[in-house]
């Protein structure tokens, strides 16, 4: 009978929540299920903590059938943080090497790429096997545009926009719009 249970539960589960079972067998915490409207990909050694009312993907953005939303915590040592009320649109990236901290209440655009290291070298001998780390923080109410990349050692002050396309590295501080290759401040948001 609980055996009978537990396979009812597990598909109602599945399908409510089509994706989850990328959730199974990897290193996950999260308060409750996320809502999942795209392809959602856990992979990596690492570990994975997920905040409440979570949203991965968009059933109305572009490219919501061809794409996926791919969460990779590469080592073992690695960490991933979602805080609570994130809402990412198609087709977002987010790898880490060592720690990645998104907080409450940000919102992340469609094709938009996460990573706290650089994979080569600059020199051609140690292209193949130089891995630099570092890390990223993005603060609370922050939006990020749709084919945004942001690099190792970033920091985005809280209530932050990043303009659509920017190339984002370094620390940047709260209540600003930031956009370009390479992001710079544009202008302080007021209230």
């Amino acid at each position: 009978m609980i055996k009978k249970a537990l396979f009812l539960y597990r598909q109602i589960v599945l399908f409510y929540f089509p994706n989850i079972v990328k959730l199974f067998g990897k290193s996950i915490e999260y308060k409750r299920p996320p809502v999942v409207q795209q392809k959602l990909i856990f992979t990596g050694k690492g570990k994975f903590f997920i905040g409440d009312r979570c949203k991965f993907g968009y059933i109305l953005g572009g490219f919501n059938m061809n794409g996926c939303v791919e969460i990779q915590s590469r080592s073992l040592n690695s960490v991933i943080i979602l805080g609570n009320n994130i809402s990412m649109n198609n087709n977002v990236f987010i790898c880490s090497e060592q720690f990645i901290k998104i907080n409450d209440n940000v919102l992340i655009g469609q094709n938009v790429a996460i990573m706290d290291f650089e994979a080569h070298g600059i020199k051609p001998s140690e292209r193949r096997n130089n891995i630099t780390k570092g890390k990223v923080i993005i603060n609370d109410n922050v939006w990020i545009g749709s084919n945004v990349i942001i690099l190792k050692n970033t920091v985005i002050g809280k209530n932050s926009i990043v303009a659509a396309g920017a190339v984002v590295s370094g620390d940047f501080p709260s209540n600003v719009l930031i956009g370009g290759i390479p992001a710079r401040i544009i202008k302080k948001i007021i209230d």
